[in-house]
């Protein structure tokens, strides 16, 4: 029987802006981090019902928000989640 691998991933913030999701990409996927963005299929078809919730791989959680922790997105509510 084949073993299934499980990531275990961890919400860094929610975001309604599609400009946002698209700077977050260029941003994770240029520094190697493992990520989705939840909702991001659906979001933008009802707008501000449904956020876009960035997820990551939670051994890189920390990284990640350290690198974020600065980053002003136009529609990230409440920063950064602890």
């Amino acid at each position: 029987m084949k073993e299934e691998n499980f990531i275990d991933y961890e919400l860094i913030f929610e975001i309604h802006n599609a400009s946002d999701q698209a700077y977050l990409k260029s941003i994770l996927g240029a520094e190697g981090i493992t990520y989705f963005i939840q909702g991001e299929h659906v979001a933008p078809f009802i707008f501000h019902s449904v956020p876009m919730r960035l997820m990551v791989q939670k051994d890189q959680a920390a990284k990640v928000r350290e690198f974020l922790k600065d980053f002003k997105l136009s529609s990230a509510y409440d920063g950064l989640k602890r």
